[in-house]
């Protein structure tokens, strides 16, 4: 077992939503009007990974749906009161690239102030459900900054089923709007064969053995960036319902679940982590990008930043 002391401080993510909660494909609880109905997971499910955080002496921030504030506001509470910090990851969940920015704004706006209104914090930090800010999503940015954030960890810089942005900055950098600037963190890739993939959350986490995982941090590490790593409640709940879902959809919805808990307690036990804004205060941005007239340039470089 590594010394976690020696590396560097990584994010950790809870993207905090239910065992239905899933993006891009039909099933029953695709309505909203649906979710009352459905059997609840999320409050057993977060006290677990709360558990496992503080078993690990491991901060973390929970982007939050307000759907789920609304109805386990005291979860919400425990989060905060526990020392982590709350994000916001939209109302209904819905991916980004598929709603107008007015809708967009209505529903982020909506489910901030009531974030902030539970947990007792200023909620500063945005992760899109599916990691849907698309290249052709990134007009959200300047509605985030309007609406008083100031970090959003949506992009992934890898090719994905829905979502990513495939060559972009896998460092932390900001982004100047005609609203505020945000600071982008990404989520962490690694390269395999030529490809960037992400590792260390999701089911690439329960997919991959623990030295893949581990050779992913080494990665970033050697390149002085700190990973960021996320999971969903669900994916440590092995007694979770079980939707039927497409075959491909299924098995990254459900594969290794049954060894998820062990491999995050692993990694929890392994590297040092933190919130994104006790990250990101360790490890300042490297570049400056601008984001004007629907165009994202870069302005500064890690050398000039």
């Amino acid at each position: 077992m590594s010394d976690r002391t020696a590396g560097p401080l990584n994010a950790f993510c809870v993207d905090t939503e239910e065992w239905f909660h899933v993006c891009a494909v039909e099933t029953p609880w695709a309505d909203p009007s649906t979710w009352n109905a459905a059997p609840s997971r999320v409050e057993r499910d977060t006290d677990v990974i709360l558990q496992l955080l503080s078993d690990a002496g491991a901060k973390g921030t929970f982007p939050t749906l307000g759907w789920i504030a609304e109805r386990y506001p005291q979860m919400v509470r425990r989060i905060a009161d526990q020392g982590h910090e709350v994000g916001c990851h939209g109302y209904h969940h819905h991916l980004v690239y598929e709603q107008t920015p007015q809708a967009f704004r209505a529903e982020i706006d909506r489910a901030k102030k009531l974030l902030e209104d539970v947990s007792g914090q200023s909620v500063v930090t945005f992760r899109a459900p599916g990691f849907s800010i698309t290249r052709e999503a990134f007009w959200a940015y300047p509605i985030l900054a309007e609406l008083g954030f100031t970090i959003d960890t949506s992009i992934v810089p890898a090719a994905r089923t829905h979502g990513g942005v495939a060559g972009f900055s896998r460092d932390a950098c900001w982004l100047e709007t005609d609203h505020g600037t945000l600071t982008l963190f990404p989520v962490s890739v690694m390269d395999v064969a030529g490809r960037a993939i992400p590792f260390s959350g999701g089911g690439y986490l329960r997919l991959f053995p623990d030295s893949l995982t581990d050779a992913g941090f080494a990665q970033n590490h050697r390149a002085s960036r700190p990973v960021m790593a996320y999971i969903h409640p669900r994916e440590i709940d092995v007694d979770q319902p079980r939707m039927a879902l497409p075959w491909l959809r299924g098995f990254q919805y459900y594969v290794g679940i049954a060894d998820c808990e062990r491999k995050l307690r692993r990694m929890l036990a392994r590297y040092a982590f933190g919130s994104c804004q006790a990250v990101l205060a360790a490890h300042p941005p490297r570049e400056r990008w601008r984001y004007q007239a629907s165009q994202m340039t870069r302005v500064t470089t890690a050398a000039g930043a």
